[in-house]
């Protein structure tokens, strides 16, 4: 049992340490080239990668197994995911900071809790509820920009990070109610499938010309095998071992992880408000994570009682 928690750990911390490193280099690449070129050039190599990992993994075999009336499933998480990483990389560009925009990823596991709580009336506990509040209050001070005015309030972008998590906690919401036979490789696939249909469609529309520097299709490529491969395959890999709040918890951290990077690329910081809201956000997030913990071990134990009730009879 341990080893298997280990393992969930293991996974998600370099999950995490991914995920950062895709705010940086994502920035680096948007700071050349377009987000639809970006957007095409970076689905298209995390296409290649996730179809050979597909075939070598056995995964067709696994696909084709899939029964028809679960396929609505494909086409759904698709769309979805389509809204999410087009808000997200949106807000990437639009964001001056790269940390700033992870600090505010942090209100995923809000919305994840708040749909949770919603959809899969799942139970909710008092320490939830105040982090909840603690993880708002860290992100409207991340986001303040200074001015007091309603208009002015938030700094650009904000939006695309509220709608980005909102779509990121729909999509997991429905893996968590609705698939439970999918691996990794499937979903991770599946993903990228839509998404390159997509952008490659926005491409041609757009009549974007496919011209980029050699340092942006580097930093578009490290992106590439970051967020649409080896990020999401360790995500999915870590909750075979440890539940979802656990692993939340950890990715809260990944606002901090991007400071040295970024400074490293750009020579800039943060802002010290911007620094702080996002730690209390982090806070907020932590204590979600140990709520949602707390109900798990009581709800295992509430099973254990229940199985050695049946046996003592």
């Amino acid at each position: 049992m341990r080893k298997e928690i280990f393992k969930g750990y293991f996974y998600t911390i370099l999950a995490t340490i991914a995920f950062s490193n895709v705010y940086v280099f994502s920035k680096a690449a948007l700071n050349e080239v377009s987000l639809p070129l970006f957007l095409f050039l970076m689905c298209s190599v995390g296409f290649g990668i996730n179809l050979i990992i597909l075939g070598v993994k056995g995964g067709f075999a696994k696909l084709s197994a899939v029964p028809h009336k679960m396929w609505w499933i494909f086409p759904t998480l698709g769309v979805i995911e389509i809204f999410t990483v087009s808000t997200f990389y949106a807000s990437v560009n639009a964001i001056s900071e790269p940390a700033v925009t992870g600090f505010l990823g942090n209100l995923f596991p809000l919305f994840t809790t708040v749909l949770g709580i919603m959809f899969l009336k799942e139970r909710f506990s008092p320490i939830e509820t105040a982090g909840i509040f603690v993880v708002f209050a860290g992100a409207l001070l991340t986001s303040y920009s200074g001015n007091v005015t309603w208009r002015d309030f938030f700094i650009p972008g904000v939006g695309l990070v509220v709608m980005n998590c909102l779509g990121a906690a729909t999509s997991t919401v429905i893996v968590r109610a609705k698939v439970s036979n999918l691996t990794p490789e499937i979903l991770s696939f599946n993903r990228t499938f839509w998404l390159l249909i997509f952008f490659s469609g926005w491409v041609i529309i757009a009549g974007t010309p496919i011209i980029i520097s050699n340092r942006a299709l580097t930093n578009t490529v490290f992106a590439a095998i970051l967020d649409p491969v080896l990020a999401i395959l360790l995500a999915y890999r870590a909750y075979l071992y440890i539940e979802a709040s656990r692993g939340t918890i950890i990715q809260s951290t990944k606002g901090l992880l991007i400071i040295p990077v970024a400074y490293f690329y750009f020579g800039t910081l943060p802002l010290p408000h911007q620094i702080g809201g996002g730690i209390i956000a982090m806070i907020g997030v932590v204590i979600i994570g140990l709520g949602q913990h707390a109900l798990d071990r009581r709800k295992l134990r509430r099973e254990g009682e229940k199985v050695m009730g049946s046996l003592g009879h």
